[in-house]
């Protein structure tokens, strides 16, 4: 058996806390490497990355357009006072625009002065009330057309129709109509007397009855 000397002894430990040194100094931080691989808490990798972006920027929400503003509205025909407030006056015509005008209104004062004194609507009465209603064009010419309805049976199909003879000689005035559910066609024979005022006789359904026309 070997004996060592208390001086080997003391240099061989010497030699080994040497050869340990550099060996604990290249030893990895264990501790530092297990802090630094921590995963980092929930959400704090997302606000970091929002930070670096600029993160959320309280930026004010887009609003709706504002609806155009209505100007002030032309009233054709009416007067525009001061308090009268988005309304103005309507503008006054051109010249084109008024020889138009003019023209419109010739032309129908011509055509009212061509038609007979007969031309419009009138009604039919009896003492027991209204009985027929027409509706005549007299061209002013001697010819007379037009169509009838019975305010007695209103909204009935068969309670219009056109005339099917009508004619004026002076101052006497005939119509002839169908009426169903009338048997036979209606007559009317009218005169008028110097005030322009109508009256005669109504036959219908073989039954004649004194009656007077007056406009409508």
């Amino acid at each position: 058996m070997t004996r060592f000397r208390p001086a080997a002894l003391a240099a061989l430990a010497g030699l080994l806390v040497l050869q340990a040194a550099p060996a604990r100094a290249q030893d990895p931080d264990l501790i530092g490497d297990l802090l630094k691989s921590r995963p980092a808490p929930a959400g704090q990798d997302d606000n970091e990355e929002e930070e670096a972006d600029g993160g959320d920027l309280d930026l004010p929400e887009a609003s709706a357009p504002a609806a155009p503003r209505q100007g002030p509205v032309s009233v054709p025909g009416q007067k525009v006072g001061v308090d009268d407030h988005g309304r103005t006056p309507e503008p006054p015509l051109g010249s084109a625009e008024r020889t138009y005008e003019a023209r419109l209104r010739a032309g129908f004062a011509a055509a009212q002065g061509r038609q007979g004194a007969l031309e419009g609507r009138w009604l039919v009465r009896s003492q027991g009330g209204a009985l027929y209603a027409f509706q005549f064009i007299d061209s002013g010419a001697g010819t007379l057309d037009g169509a009838w309805s019975d305010p007695r049976r209103p909204g009935s199909l068969s309670g219009s129709g056109y005339l099917r003879a009508a004619s004026r000689t002076g101052d006497r005035l005939a119509l002839t109509f169908e009426a169903p559910p009338h048997r036979g066609p209606v007559r009317l024979q009218l005169r008028s007397d110097p005030a322009g005022q109508w009256s005669g006789t109504l036959t219908e359904d073989g039954v004649e009855v004194a009656v007077r026309m007056e406009r409508d």
